[in-house]
Parts: structure tokens; sequence; C-alpha cells
């Protein structure tokens, strides 16, 4: 049975509760946040053609966990401009920058929150075979914190964090060691990304 899209829009805040994500997303029903601390989310859907894009990244098979860390970016990339299309994040600009633009600027929180969820899918409809999605991540010093998604390496053990917060909506997002991530300044947790393998 062919899959529609979702049109229908579900709006509600989160403030003052917990963040909770839905781990079993499914592609019509597909919930992303946005305006800073998930102060809004919104459940849209990925239709079969559209999803067939972000499927095309892990084909042919990676034949090595690092070779699937590079397809998982650019799958990522491809759902943000999708999700773009039906929400306000297609405004998105990376960090937090000071002139906002509202709707659909997102926090940390946010991207971490959205990248679980789409890593979820990747990995519920097979997608992933060198590694397993595991819940978001974040580092904290003296004067900021900031999130991340995670994935692990099924064969080594080894930890990576998905992070899209330092860039623009679609833009591949940095993957890198969870250690050499969360090695950061005792005063800020926002450094710019350095690359590791």
């Amino acid at each position: 049975m062919k899959r529609k899209s979702v049109g229908v829009i579900v709006f509600f805040a989160l403030a003052g509760r917990a963040f909770a994500l839905d781990p079993h997303p499914t592609l019509d029903r597909i919930p992303v946040c946005y305006n800073y601390s998930c102060a809004v989310r919104q459940v849209i859907g990925i239709s079969q053609t559209d999803w067939g894009g972000v499927a095309g990244w892990f084909y042919p098979a990676a034949t090595a966990a690092a070779q699937e860390r590079e397809q998982i970016r650019h799958a990522i990339g491809w759902i943000e401009v999708l999700v773009g299309r039906q929400t306000p994040t297609h405004r998105d600009k990376g960090r937090n920058p000071y002139d906002v633009q509202w709707p659909g600027q997102l926090d940390c929180i946010d991207e971490s929150l959205n990248t679980t969820t789409y890593l979820r899918l990747l990995q519920a409809e097979g997608l992933l075979k060198w590694h397993r999605v595991l819940d978001r991540v974040r580092r904290r010093t003296f004067v900021d914190q900031h999130w991340a998604g995670q994935i692990e390496q099924i064969n080594t053990g080894k930890r990576y964090v998905v992070d899209s917060w330092f860039l623009d909506n679609g833009t591949l997002p940095y993957v890198q060691k969870l250690d050499d991530w969360a090695d950061v300044s005792m005063f800020s947790s926002t450094y710019h990304y350095v690359p590791s393998e």
C-alpha cells in the first residue's frame, strides 16, 4: 500500500516539560521541533517518492563504517531540505544568530531532537548496517551546554555525534568521535567543530 504524505500540522508547546522523543517515528508521522527549546513541534510526513531520495544515499551499501557515516551526513542534510519544504525550518541559520529568523530557527536542543528523529527513521527503514542510534548527548561547561544526536558503531562500540547546529538548514552535519566532541573548554561548549575520523 502506498503511503501518502501527511499535510496535517500539529502544534503544541513543550515549555517547562521534559524533551521526549517519539522512539518510533514513521514516514507519515515525523515530529519536528523549532523556535528554540522545542517551543513548537510540527508533525509532518515524507512521501515514499521523497524518501527514495533519502534512501538513495545508502546505495550501494557501505562496505565500511566510515563510509556509512558519510552516507548518514548526506541523508540527514537531505531530510532537512525535505522537512524545510513543509515547515519554516528552511529559514534556519547555523548556530544561534543575533538576527534570528522567526519562525523556523533552531537551537541545539531542536537540532539534536530532530537529528535523533531522522536517525531513528533511517534505522527503522533498515538503512543503517554499521551503526545503531543512541539517545542524544549533552556536553556542559560552567557557562553553557550543547546537545547533539549520537550513533554507535556496532562492531567496535565507538560513539559518534551527528551535529547540525553549526550549519544552515540542509547543510551536511558534522560527524565526530564522541570523545573529541566532548573535549571542550571549561568556558564554552559551543566551540567550532574540529573534524576527526
